[in-house]
């Protein structure tokens, strides 16, 4: 649960002064965590077995997590952002 939190207050603070990694309303970002994390850095720590021992569900599991996980950090960082500045984000215009 930690390691979700620290992600998700990371991922908050990271589109504030990037906001270019809310792409696809954070599911962009959601697909580059899963690629970094478990294609990338669990197999080299050894943590996981080599991604083409996987199946395939677990494939398709660990995806779709972590795009709906992405996806809604990024609509509660939204509106908790609009709620507390009562502004939109910062590269939307108010004009």
């Amino acid at each position: 649960m930690i390691f979700s939190l620290v992600f998700a207050i990371g991922y908050c603070l990271v589109a504030e002064r990037f906001p270019k990694i809310k792409f696809w309303q954070g599911i962009g970002a959601g697909i580059i965590a899963n690629i970094c994390v478990h294609y990338i850095t669990f197999p080299a720590l050894g943590l996981t077995p080599p991604v083409a021992e996987w199946p395939l569900y677990e494939h398709i599991s660990e995806l779709v997590g972590h795009i709906f996980w992405f996806w809604t950090i990024e609509v509660i960082r939204r509106d908790l952002r609009n709620r507390l500045t009562g502004e939109p984000d910062a590269e939307i215009p108010l004009a």
